[in-house]
């Protein structure tokens, strides 16, 4: 069976990215990124879902390479820092708004409360701001150690 990821606010190509995390330069910050990938979605049919705001529009950053360069199945829900057209690509899914699935929302922003209906909601957009309910689950690097959180892992702990 094929395993399912999440991550969210990946910024890659953000120029100043460092100015919000802890890396020395936005090369760095990709690179710590991309490496942790790759180490835990090791398959080309693993599906990793990348909640909004994978990429920033740069015309300095080649988004398309750092496409090859990423294990697995992408599936993209737009965040309000996506370009659309920058996820034009045979290798990305792109979803918009809010998606059911795995028994969850999932989202880029966390859903309203009264809207969630018995389902926890996988998001990302509020990076380190973690909201304190066990409905919400953030997968913004920023809390994860940028590395993509295992589905089942999510399961078992959430």
């Amino acid at each position: 069976m094929s395993k399912v990821f999440f991550i969210a606010d990946t910024h890659f190509g953000h120029r100043n990215i460092c100015a919000y995390r802890p890396f020395n330069n936005p090369q760095e910050h990709d690179e710590c990124i991309i490496n942790n990938w790759n180490k835990v979605v090791t398959k080309l049919k693993y599906q990793v879902w990348v909640l909004g705001d994978m990429c920033i529009n740069n015309k300095y950053y080649d988004f398309e390479k750092l496409i090859y360069r990423l294990n697995g199945t992408i599936h993209v829900i737009t965040g309000n820092h996506c370009y659309l057209p920058a996820y034009n690509h045979n290798n990305i899914q792109v979803h918009q708004g809010l998606t059911k699935k795995y028994g969850f929302w999932l989202s880029h922003c966390p859903v309203h409360p009264n809207e969630l209906r018995n389902r926890k909601n996988i998001h990302g957009h509020v990076h380190n701001k973690t909201i304190e309910d066990d409905r919400y689950i953030n997968v913004c690097c920023d809390v994860i150690g940028y590395t993509p959180m295992e589905l089942d892992f999510i399961r078992e702990n959430r």
